[in-house]
């Protein structure tokens, strides 16, 4: 009898157990079937953008209405928008439940003309060439001397040969860190022709030595200090080469 028991008391929790995983795929599947059906893109909103306008993102961005919202392809709509519009640096696809699609742009901030013997072009602190650089935009934006471009192409990193891979790296990390302590504002030049060191011209009046691929952050941050010390009519050379000696040899 209590044999009986047993095996019957088991079929009824083996039952309830097949009951309970198939309430909950049923859940699942109607919560899927809710999802495909009630959230689709009705419309796309754009921000961010200042150079290219919100119809030409969108045209690129080319994002389905009706097409639903969970399924739409994050990645690639922000991978073709950052592909085809050089000047965008970064897309966030933010879908906004039940039916808009927000494309969140950043765009890249041109800091620097590369100029070589064959071409020259704008550049962000990252070192993606924006576009080729006229005579006019030339004229905008401090000149980079000392590094030839090998194959440029808009909207792709610079290369340059294996011989300058250095010059260029360290070049890069050091507009990044320019941007990053809000001194680029205030580059006149910059001169990458050492292997060894950069060469920066600040205002037309302070040149600046440093060493290639060091800490720049750190030595831009003492940098600040001594800009604010020599004062708009400070001028003279100051050797960031030590270890930890600034030395400032003034002038005037």
């Amino acid at each position: 009898m209590a044999k009986k028991e047993k095996e019957s008391n088991y079929r009824k929790r083996r039952r309830g157990g097949l009951y309970t995983i198939l309430a909950t795929v049923l859940i699942i599947a109607s919560m899927v079937a809710a999802c495909t059906v009630f959230f689709r893109v009705e419309s796309v909103t754009v921000e961010g953008n200042q150079r290219y306008a919100s119809e030409e993102i969108l045209s690129v961005a080319a994002v389905e209405m009706g097409t639903n919202m969970i399924l739409t392809p994050s990645e690639r709509i922000a991978q073709d928008i950052i592909n085809a519009l050089p000047y965008v640096d970064n897309v966030q696809v933010q879908k906004r439940f039940p039916t808009t699609v927000n494309l969140k742009i950043t765009e890249c901030q041109p800091v620097a003309v590369l100029t070589g013997a064959a071409s020259a072009w704008v550049i962000d602190a990252k070192g993606k060439l924006l576009e080729s650089a006229d005579e006019e935009l030339a004229k905008k934006y401090p000149p980079v001397k000392g590094l030839e471009l090998l194959e440029p192409l808009q909207g792709t990193p610079a290369q340059t040969s294996p011989g300058n891979q250095k010059k260029l790296e360290g070049l890069v990390a050091f507009t990044k860190a320019l941007q990053s302590c809000d001194l680029m504002e205030g580059v006149t030049s910059i001169d990458v022709s050492s292997n060894t060191e950069i060469v920066m011209v600040y205002e037309g009046r302070l040149t600046v030595k440093i060493l290639n691929n060091v800490d720049f952050n750190r030595k831009l941050k003492a940098l600040k200090q001594i800009i604010a010390v020599a004062g708009e009519g400070g001028r003279g050379i100051i050797n960031m080469k030590g270890t930890d000696n600034i030395i400032w040899s003034k002038e005037g």
